[in-house]
Formats: structure tokens, C-alpha cells, sequence
């Protein structure tokens, strides 16, 4: 017999008779050596937790963080209940195919990289909302599981979409790299169902309320001149918000750098008309809300208090309070009422197609027909 303690070999009995240590061997805690989980009592119930699954995950900052996740489970009257739930709570783990968490390493680490900065914040929210599902390997994911997940993490249309989106990523990766044990032909992201899609469009603002809006603008209702500026350059809220004064050149009636979204928005000037300049300048010269260094911002409030002056601006100037959106609207459909070519309008929207173009244009059927009436005049 060797000693508890000492490591020495000692006659059978109670205490060890080199160091005088007692033999009792220590009893064993509610932990399961076998990767089946364990169960600990809360109160009155037991608490059932599952083995789990870790996965490596590389951070902004380039470090890679194990991450693991444990689910648990309580008010099992027995700790018998508690360690059989643990036990079928732990996911099966196979070597036939990669785990969702595998390929989204992959992925995300090469051919994400290559989309723009809000795809690839879309792409890590739907891969945040895989969550419940990212363990598993994808050969034995189903239809029914993969919509299941979807419909139930997703809060939107839009984010079912990038979900929808990056499963099949994740599957063409799996399928291009397919050994004898990784048997995975078909992409079953194909066949989920997104929810409906109930978005209402955007109105332009009528000439008369861009007028009203001209009328309103001074010293009583500064904020216009800001209203005006998106009106007359398609500048987005971000964009706007972004802005520094040192992006501003007067001279060129250009605004270099503030672009969203899209690398194509970032690298096109956002151009203003000279008869704008005069509101440009007030905007550069205003002080401050507040007193408030502005961190050479030319707007520079936060978002949440955007809305609020806003609407308080279209209020002011006795105009409809259409979402700042508008503004950008009202920009591409005048551009087109003026003659702007389609190849033109998008280059002032900093679209990248002029199938988002067409979103941010809105004429009426009077514009059709009097350049019909014009192929037959010339």
C-alpha cells in the first residue's frame, strides 16, 4: 500500500505509519472524467451541466480567443435526472466533416476579408446568431434544423439573409474541400425560406418643402442648413456624422472621405452645388452645441440625439417629417428630373450598380410620357 501523502509503501491500516497520515481516501466530486458532464444541487434541485464544446476564435486585434460553451440545466429533483440530461445535452462530436465554428475560421480569416466593412459586420453578427448550431459538424445538419435556427435567431429579414448567406459560404467551402471522410455534396442553405420582406419606401421631399426649408434656415433654425446639405449631396445620416471639416474643400465643393458602406462611396468625391458654399461655410464656422469641443466633427452630436434635432427641424420649417433618408432620395430623383444621365446619377449617389440607383429615384408617370412625346419631337 502507498501513502496518501509521502508516496511511501506502508503496512495496510488507518495511518501511514512513516509520516502518520490518514489513509481515507477523499471522496470523489459530482465532476464526470468521461466528457458526459456533471451535476452539481442549487437549493433543493440539481443542476445538470453538459461536457459542452470549445472553439477557437480569432479576435479584431488578431489574438485568438478558446472560447467554451457549457449549457446547463435545473430543477431536477434527483442528481441522477441532472447527469442524464448533461450526458444527452453533449453534442456527438464526428471526424466525417468540419464543425460549422471550423469552417467559419476559415472562411473569415481569407475570402471574408476580401467584402467591404459592413458586409463583414453583417457576416460576424450572422455567425453570432449561429450560435446554437455552430459545434455541430455540417454533415449531419438538416434542413429542418438549419430553418429552425434561422427562424428563430433571426429578428429581421435582413438578418435571416446574411445567415441564409453565410451558411452557404460555409457550405461551398465544406464542398470544395472534400475528402474520402467529407462526404458533403450539397448545399442545403439553398433551400431555407427568409421571411417576408415588409419594408415601406421612402418619399422624396417636394420642391415646395425644399423651399420652406430654405426660408426656415438662420440663426433660429441652424439645423436646416444640415437638412439642405443631405438634400443637395445624398449624404447618408452616417455620412454626415462622420464628416470631419478637414474633408470639406471649399474650392472644389467637394467632401473627400466621409463616404459609407461601400469602398465605391468612400473613394468618389461627395460634390455640393456652389450656391450651397454659403451654407457649407456657416456649417464650418458654428460652434459647438453646448460649448462642446467637436473633435473637428462637422456635425458633432451623437446619433440618438440626430433623430430628435432633426424632426425638430422639419417641424420648425412646417414640413413632413420624412425620415432623413428622404434626403437622399429627393437628391436622385431631382438629379434625374434635371436630365442627369443614368451613368451620371450614379456616380452622385456613389452607387455601384444602377439597380440601387433605381431605389433612390422616384418619378411620376407624367416624367414617362413626356419623354415619349420627346423621341417623336427631335
Amino acid at each position: 500500500m502507498i501513502c496518501t501523502k509521502c508516496k511511501r509503501e506502508v503496512q495496510d491500516g488507518p495511518y501511514c505509519s512513516q509520516c502518520g497520515a490518514k489513509q481515507e481516501r477523499v471522496k470523489a466530486s459530482p465532476r464526470r472524467g468521461n466528457g458526459e458532464g456533471n451535476a452539481y444541487k442549487r437549493g433543493k434541485t440539481w443542476t445538470g451541466r453538459a461536457a459542452g464544446y470549445t472553439y477557437a476564435e480569432r479576435q479584431p486585434d488578431g489574438t485568438i480567443r478558446t472560447v467554451r460553451k457549457r449549457p446547463t440545466k435545473g430543477g431536477f429533483k434527483t442528481k441522477r435526472d441532472a447527469l442524464l440530461w448533461a450526458a444527452q445535452a453533449t453534442p456527438e462530436r464526428s471526424d466525417k466533416a468540419p464543425t460549422l465554428a471550423e469552417l467559419w475560421s476559415g472562411w473569415s480569416e481569407n475570402d471574408m476579408l476580401k467584402l467591404s466593412d459592413s458586409k463583414q459586420a453583417a457576416y460576424r453578427i450572422a455567425r453570432q446568431r449561429l450560435e446554437p448550431i455552430i459545434a455541430r459538424p455540417i454533415d449531419e445538419l438538416t434542413v429542418d434544423e438549419l430553418q429552425s435556427t434561422v427562424n428563430s435567431q433571426a429578428g429581421s429579414y435582413y438578418t435571416a439573409r446574411d445567415m441564409k448567406n453565410l451558411l452557404s459560404h460555409l457550405y461551398k467551402r465544406a464542398m470544395a474541400s472534400n475528402t474520402s471522410q467529407n462526404r458533403v455534396t450539397v448545399n442545403l442553405a439553398r433551400f431555407l425560406v427568409l421571411p417576408a420582406l415588409e419594408e415601406s419606401e421612402s418619399i422624396p421631399f417636394t420642391r415646395d418643402e425644399v423651399a420652406a426649408l430654405w426660408a426656415s434656415y438662420g440663426p433660429k433654425n441652424a439645423f436646416a442648413g444640415y437638412i439642405l446639405l443631405m438634400i443637395y449631396t445624398g449624404m447618408m445620416p452616417a455620412e454626415l456624422l462622420s464628416c470631419r471639416k478637414d474633408m470639406v474643400d471649399l474650392d472644389r465643393c467637394e467632401i473627400v472621405g466621409a463616404g459609407k458602406k461601400t469602398k465605391t462611396r468612400k473613394a468618389i468625391p461627395i460634390v455640393f452645388p456652389a450656391f450651397l458654399r454659403p451654407v457649407v461655410e456657416d456649417l464650418l464656422a458654428a460652434e459647438s452645441p453646448n460649448g462642446r469641443a467637436d473633435n473637428g466633427k462637422l456635425l458633432p452630436i451623437s446619433k440618438d440625439r440626430f433623430y430628435p434635432v432633426y424632426y425638430a427641424a422639419l417641424d420648425a420649417a412646417g414640413v413632413r417629417r420624412l425620415p432623413p433618408y428622404s434626403c437622399r432620395h429627393t437628391y436622385g430623383t431631382e438629379a434625374v428630373k434635371s436630365g442627369a444621365s443614368p451613368a451620371v446619377v450614379q456616380q452622385m449617389l456613389r452607387h455601384a450598380s444602377q439597380s440601387m440607383q433605381q431605389r433612390y429615384t422616384h418619378l411620376s408617370p407624367d416624367y414617362a410620357h413626356a419623354a415619349a412625346e420627346e423621341l417623336y419631337h427631335k
